[in-house]
């Protein structure tokens, strides 16, 4: 538990925010009874988990908070008797039924909340996940920064919501890119896209990436994504949007022709195009030449080519580099004389 966090002071937040939540839905017809019954259950039970093991700044709200129920009880219970038997099987019964039901709903949240995040390639951020995780907030935002390979460094912002007493559920996350250069890009990632962290890179670094999103007439198709180019400023979260390519965009023949121009058939290889279905720059080694790399460029229905630097090039180019011209080898004439042929002259061709 991140001692920072004042579970008492959440749980006074979450109930006004509740409360919002009622009037605005229930309007003219709100009992105020009946909302005083809500209100002492729900500060009841919450005492109930945030007195377990408090910090010093949480006793404070916990006794004004605990000011609070009395009040709601007296009210709620006119009779000292009936007030009576409520506080007291509030302590012997209630409490221990409901810190079980939590401590079980907290461990099974815990746990599929650290297979969804490590399936998704943010498995550095389940190492907070139990500090982090107080269970009265409404919202957890997880931080991470790290760096990168390439040089780069990726900073990332998991988000989860509040989805019932003792849960939460994964929203999505946010990445943000620092590239060499210094320059930024953002964006967040919904749970619905089932973008990775992988791929997220991938699509901040300007590739596309081929997922699997189901329509609305419920059947599932392929659907290339990318990053809005147009975006001016990419420090501010720039539009993810897509689009179904269908047949205008055939990754595979484009690979097969590729590959026959080149006379490099490993760019038609299985493994070069899942490589391409994920927004990777893949790197094709030729032996005796400098390596290359090619990108998946749907939106343009086209394939990205990039030089031994990542420099972006065209594929004529390419082919100079991999397939340069070959000379028509220089013929030489050259007059001999054959043995007992001193008059006739013979031509004689020499390489």
């Amino acid at each position: 538990m991140d001692p920072a966090i004042n579970r008492a002071e959440q749980l006074y937040l979450a109930w006004e925010e509740r409360q919002k939540s009622l009037a605005g839905l229930m309007g003219a017809s709100l009992d105020e009874r009946k909302m005083r019954q809500l209100k002492y259950q729900f500060l009841s039970q919450g005492l109930f988990r945030v007195s377990v093991r408090p910090s010093e700044m949480e006793r404070l709200y916990i006794q004004v908070l605990r000011s609070v129920t009395v009040r709601l009880r007296r009210q709620l219970y006119p009779s000292p008797v009936l007030r009576l038997l409520v506080r007291l099987k509030g302590l012997v019964y209630d409490r221990g039924v409901h810190l079980r039901r939590f401590a079980r709903t907290r461990e099974e949240n815990v746990y599929s909340l650290k297979s969804e995040l490590s399936s998704l390639g943010l498995g550095g951020i389940v190492v907070k996940l139990e500090q982090r995780l107080d269970y009265e907030g409404q919202s957890v935002r997880l931080d991470l920064t790290r760096g990168l390979n390439t040089g780069e460094k990726i900073s990332l912002q998991a988000a989860l919501e509040k989805e019932g007493l003792g849960s939460y559920a994964f929203a999505g996350f946010n990445a943000r890119l620092l590239q060499v250069d210094g320059s930024e890009k953002s964006c967040f990632f919904s749970k619905s896209t089932g973008v990775d962290l992988a791929e997220a890179i991938n699509l901040l670094r300007g590739g596309s990436v081929l997922k699997n999103y189901q329509g609305l007439d419920g059947k599932w198709e392929k659907t290339w994504v990318k990053m809005n180019d147009t975006a001016k400023d990419f420090s501010a979260a720039p539009l993810l949007f897509s689009a179904g390519i269908g047949q205008d965009y055939d990754l595979k023949k484009q690979l097969l022709d590729h590959a026959i121009a080149l006379e490099c058939y490993a760019v038609s290889s299985d493994l070069v195009l899942r490589g391409l279905e994920r927004g990777n720059r893949v790197e094709i080694s030729v032996p005796g030449k400098d390596k290359f790399y090619i990108r998946a460029g749907p939106f343009e229905n086209r394939l990205e080519f990039f030089d031994s630097a990542k420099k972006e090039i065209g594929f004529e180019q390419l082919k100079e580099i991999i397939r340069p011209v070959k000379m028509q080898p220089f013929l030489a004439l050259s007059l001999v004389k054959p043995l007992g042929q001193a008059k006739e002259s013979q031509l004689e061709l020499s390489r």
